[in-house]
């Protein structure tokens, strides 16, 4: 923000992922990211479901859950008892988004009054999917030579595609 003229508030609250837990716990705390950032494309829709980005942002949305998804796969490996996806996907809470923001700090953003033009809600979008792949990509890193590396990689390589979408969307601001 600060290369936007703009000063940070307060420092970042993020939270990740428990590293030493199960891979169950792992894979359910990704989903549950997987999940937040649904619930912010979401609320980005809900603002702005006219605008010209809309259709990215809508697509991206889905796109969410399609990862949870690829996550879903690794997690029935780990349990035996797992709930079916849709089940499970709609008990997330999702308060966290991939990169470790709030699903709440990301809502005030969304609210400000100088978060709101087509650029900065797609750079916002950027900025998320960016930090997803980051975050997973370091995971599978962090992880390397165990199952675990194999879906975090997955993953990654799914976020790419990710950003690749709210980057297009940024085309639609220029209109």
């Amino acid at each position: 923000m600060a290369w936007n003229g703009r000063t940070v508030p307060d420092f970042p609250r993020l939270r990740a992922f428990p590293l030493l837990g199960t891979n169950a716990e792992i894979f359910y705390q990704a989903m549950d990211m997987e999940r937040g950032a649904y619930h912010f494309y979401r609320e980005v829709l809900a603002r702005h479901r006219e605008a010209a980005f809309a259709r990215f942002i809508d697509i991206l949305a889905r796109a969410e859950e399609g990862h949870a998804r690829i996550i879903y796969d690794h997690y029935i490996e780990e349990v035996d008892d797992a709930p079916p996806f849709a089940r499970l996907y709609e008990s997330l809470p999702g308060e966290v988004l991939e990169g470790g923001q709030s699903l709440s700090t990301m809502r005030r953003l969304l609210d400000s009054s100088d978060r709101t033009g087509c650029v900065d809600i797609v750079e916002l979008a950027i900025s998320i999917e960016y930090a997803a792949y980051d975050l997973y990509r370091n995971m599978a890193d962090y992880f390397r030579g165990t199952r675990r590396e194999e879906a975090f990689l997955d993953i990654a390589q799914a976020e790419k595609e990710h950003m690749r979408i709210a980057a297009e969307a940024l085309a639609c601001c220029t209109q």
